[in-house]
């Protein structure tokens, strides 16, 4: 068995490197356009996740009024014709689109992200969403390898896809998070800031229109913004840097990776009145909606068989060794994943977490 995942991970990386010299590489300039390319694979359109595209692949424009008539072949090393003769004149929005999915259990729903090229609907993502407390359970995607990447926009407006009202909107919006939870345990609690934090990121794709396809409440959840901006977005970096395309003698790149990202329970916290010794659970909207995640966590996976999973609690503070028990039976964590940041961080036995976690998930994560 060592042999044969041996094997798997030797392959790869042959192919990688012995295909470098004869591949095409999508221009840094072409990637934060709003242009949206599409791979076919025995005359299957997909969409080009990649900025890498092998020689003999043709590759197409899919625009607001339809996919371009020209295809682009990559021939020794550049694009024939010439990728930056034909650029988008407007943008095609993503979709939202309700979809069966087994492994999203009732009352949730899945709603995968794409595009549509005609009655073909090309996912980006998908997520187990439970509409009726607004709550993100997890979020499934896959990232390939890559060289350069557009940077993460900015003033992005964020869509809310019919899911949720205005009003619930505003309680998820940071600057009136702390008001909110104020409200529900009667003083100003410490650090309740709260980010609204992607469970697929922007930084899992490289063009910037897929990138801004993320920006969506389905696809968010409340996080604290220290925990946000340090060890997770730390594990978010980590993952990033498994599918660049800069291989060295340290760490390995994968060609693609899936991705599973997920929220477990509501978060919990003591109530400013001493004489109440009950925990009071957090909910952004009427006590009921928009729950604040306890822990959330990360599950990497590659064909090869190598799979991680990344906990963090949703807090500044530790948790309870007790609680982390009940969820998590740790394991070391991958060489080259900071975790000295906020947020309290741990590594999973991959197998053991999604049994006693998310069984739904066993086959797919």
């Amino acid at each position: 068995m060592n042999e044969l995942k041996f094997l798997c991970k030797a392959l790869s990386l042959f192919f990688f490197v012995g295909t470098a010299s004869a591949t095409c590489i999508i221009h840094e300039d072409l990637l934060k356009i709003q242009n949206i390319y599409l791979s076919n694979t025995n005359w299957v359109y997909d969409l080009q996740r990649t900025d890498i595209v092998p020689h003999g692949q043709m590759i197409f424009l899919l625009c607001h009024g339809g996919m371009h008539p020209l295809g682009f072949q990559c021939q020794h090393n550049v694009f024939n014709p010439p990728l930056e003769t034909v650029n988008c004149s407007s943008v095609l929005k993503a979709s939202v689109v309700n979809v069966p999915d087994t492994s999203c259990p009732t009352p949730s729903l899945t709603y995968a992200v794409g595009y549509y090229l005609k009655d073909h609907f090309m996912e980006l993502y998908r997520n187990c969403y439970d509409k009726g407390k607004l709550a993100l359970q997890h979020s499934i995607y896959k990232t390939y390898r890559y060289t350069k990447s557009a940077t993460r926009p900015t003033s992005v407006h964020w869509q809310r896809d019919l899911l949720m009202s205005a009003q619930e909107v505003v309680s998820f919006k940071r600057q009136v998070s702390q008001a909110c939870v104020s409200t529900t345990l009667g003083a100003n609690q410490p650090n309740c800031v709260f980010d609204r934090g992607h469970l697929t990121p922007s930084s899992a794709f490289i063009f910037t229109e897929f990138k801004k396809a993320t920006f969506r409440y389905l696809n968010a959840v409340p996080q604290y913004n220290l925990v946000n901006v340090q060890n997770w977005e730390y594990i978010e970096a980590w993952v990033t840097r498994l599918v660049k395309g800069n291989y060295d003698n340290r760490y390995r790149t994968y060609d693609v990776l899936k991705v599973c990202t997920g929220a477990l329970g509501v978060h919990d916290l003591k109530h400013s009145n001493k004489r109440i010794t009950r925990r009071v659970p957090i909910y952004l909207h009427n006590d009921i909606k928009i729950p604040v995640p306890k822990w959330m966590y990360k599950i990497v996976s590659h064909l090869s068989g190598d799979k991680w999973v990344m906990l963090t609690y949703n807090d500044v503070n530790q948790p309870f060794p007790r609680d982390l028990n009940q969820i998590c039976i740790t394991t070391a964590c991958p060489e080259g994943l900071n975790r000295n940041g906020v947020g309290f961080t741990v590594c999973c036995k991959p197998l053991e977490f999604i049994e006693r976690n998310i069984v739904h998930l066993t086959g797919i994560c």
